[in-house]
């Protein structure tokens, strides 16, 4: 087993502490928490993978040392001039989409569309999801929900350039960092990283036919939204989408913090009914099923490797995010879910 070791949990980026470096999933950078990844166990495959870094320094969604820079005339989906004199006509490159993000399973990224869509695709460029979204790293906006008096939810966007119609290519995803410079941009300022995506899938391959979930990476996942809310002090919200309907739907929020003694405290709470499995010992209130998780984080570490090191550990991590699992699949697959935080403005 392999990570990284620090001695102390680091404050929020929000402390306002100048130059602080703060640990990611993926080294230093943006996340602020002292080990870098989760340890692989007999279920590793679930783990989610470390992105490469370019030998220039900065950051990319990719892995190995593809550049992060595509010229407009080799993206796929962009018609060609050749193409278009084959038609003996002019054919206008497709409009710009603004997309949100569901949440990841499987390797499949949903996009929530403007309006009532959601279509799901693979990644054609070696790119992982799950250790990208939901942790801070991409540009958000200002989202829908109600929130209290100085809080703001922020929800996760980027930029569809769609296939043209006379091209056998999926989209492309622009891909935009919260800071468009240093070590660990998502390249460009303006335009953003360019991530190429398959065609929209079959709902019934989007669904896991065949294969079912990946109850493990997709755990893992969710067990990192956990600690960012934690160290950011932010609330959690989960939100579930129906066919044909614009407004996503609550369906779990976890108020999430950390104390001075680096326990993390979870207060969980849904209007669905649960009081089985990990919820057994949940009360009711206001019509919400309620519970509370106290996890000391120093308990998510595992053994220190041969060189002293040490990371999350799979095992732990995945039974701390048991009680969101549980509550986020009672409905069924995961296909529709939405995440954002709720934080206190700035």
């Amino acid at each position: 087993m392999s990570g990284r070791s620090a001695s102390a949990l680091p404050e929020s980026p929000h402390a306002g502490k100048e130059g602080r470096a703060a640990v990611t999933p993926f080294g230093v950078g943006t996340l602020g928490w002292p080990h870098e990844r989760v340890l692989r166990g007999k279920a590793g495959r679930g783990a989610p993978r470390r992105p490469s870094e370019r030998a220039g320094g900065a950051w990319t969604p990719f892995h190995g040392s593809r550049s992060a820079t595509t010229p407009g005339s080799q993206i796929p989906g962009r018609s060609s001039p050749r193409r278009s004199r084959s038609h003996g006509r002019h054919v206008a490159p497709p409009q710009p989409e603004h997309v949100r993000f569901g949440v990841p399973f499987n390797g499949i990224l949903p996009l929530w569309h403007d309006g009532a869509d959601i279509t799901w695709h693979r990644p054609l460029d070696d790119v992982d999801f799950s250790s990208i979204l939901g942790l801070g790293h991409v540009q958000a906006e200002a989202g829908p929900s109600v929130t209290p008096g100085g809080w703001q939810e922020l929800v996760e966007a980027a930029t569809l350039l769609p296939a043209a119609p006379d091209s056998d290519d999926g989209p492309v995803l622009r891909l935009r960092a919260v800071t468009p410079s240093g070590r660990r941009a998502i390249n460009d300022p303006g335009d953003g990283a360019p991530i190429r995506l398959s065609k929209a899938l079959p709902v019934e391959e989007a669904m896991g036919a065949g294969t079912g979930l990946d109850l493990v990476g997709f755990s893992v996942h969710i067990g990192r939204l956990m600690l960012r809310a934690a160290r950011d002090g932010a609330i959690l919200l989960f939100t579930l989408r129906a066919p044909r309907d614009p407004e996503a739907h609550h369906l779990l929020s976890v108020v999430s913090e950390v104390d001075a003694r680096q326990v993390m405290h979870f207060h969980l709470g849904t209007l669905l009914d649960m009081d089985d499995g990990a919820w057994a010992h949940a009360r009711r209130a206001d019509n919400m099923t309620l519970l509370d998780l106290d996890v000391p984080y120093q308990s998510l570490l595992g053994r220190e490797g041969p060189q002293g090191a040490q990371g999350l550990d799979l095992e732990r991590l995945t039974d701390m995010a048991q009680p969101v699992v549980e509550c986020l699949l009672r409905p069924g697959f995961p296909f529709a879910l939405g995440s954002s935080v709720i934080i206190r403005g700035r």
